[in-house]
């Protein structure tokens, strides 16, 4: 049976002192390439990073302008196409996502009918537990409005970036369409619910840091759910026009 070809995509910003203990954890036995897309990073990460690494299987790419964490990873989604990787991850650079749990996604792509994987942190009451309770509110918030637009009942944590994919299945979608922020997730997997997704979910650790992460989830909350309201009606009028 052929061999799986593997990259990962680590979209970075502002994670200069974070990404080379990411970098150093990944088991480069089961990874063939790790591409990092420093997203017009204030610290200077990518420069920084091509003075001190020295994995040749590890590349560097610099953004002209800020595209955001969706536009970063796009990116890095296009090169992987290019280059014909087979199953393509995306973890952030911030060490939120453990590369420890790299192994545990690829044993479910050895079924040859999985094509998505996708990281969960509600899938262990005691790393559940963990999430502070704004982000916890948040997350089920729009946790359900995913699994509806979706039609995914089977997802529990939406939201977490720590993701992999066939190629086969990536090339489905239009990848200029998808949200360049942090309705990425969200809405990749809205684009991919219109092919044949079989999702498998890997339970995670919970990681969080007091420093680096920003983003609040009542801020977002509102302008995710007119995305969220958008692609109903856009769901809502495929369906219609299918069913003539």
């Amino acid at each position: 049976m052929k061999k799986n070809k593997v990259c990962i995509i680590i979209p970075c910003y502002k994670v200069s002192d974070k990404i080379e203990n990411v970098i150093n954890k990944i088991n480069f036995n089961i990874v063939d390439k790790v591409f990092i897309i420093d997203d017009n990073c204030p610290e200077e990460t990518g420069k920084k990073l091509k003075e001190k690494i020295s994995n040749l299987k590890v590349e560097i790419i610099i953004h002209e302008k800020n595209l955001g964490v969706g536009g970063a990873t796009i990116t890095g989604f296009k090169k992987a196409l290019n280059e014909n990787f087979d199953i393509i991850f995306k973890l952030d650079g911030d060490g939120q996502h453990d590369p420890k749990h790299l192994n545990n996604f690829l044993e479910k792509f050895e079924n040859p009918n999985v094509n998505f994987c996708k990281g969960s942190r509600f899938l262990d009451v005691s790393q559940k537990k963990r999430i502070p309770f704004i982000r916890y509110v948040g997350n089920i918030a729009l946790t359900f409005l995913t699994k509806k637009n979706c039609k995914l009942p089977e997802i529990t944590d939406a939201v977490n970036g720590f993701l992999a994919i066939r190629s086969d299945l990536l090339k489905k979608i239009n990848l200029d369409e998808i949200s360049f922020d942090y309705f990425f997730e969200e809405d990749l997997l809205f684009k991919l619910s219109f092919f044949d997704i079989k999702i498998n979910e890997i339970a995670i650790d919970t990681i969080y840091f007091k420093k680096g992460n920003t983003l609040n989830p009542f801020l977002v909350l509102l302008p995710f759910l007119f995305r969220h309201i958008r692609n109903f009606l856009y769901r809502l009028k495929y369906e219609l026009l299918t069913k003539k």
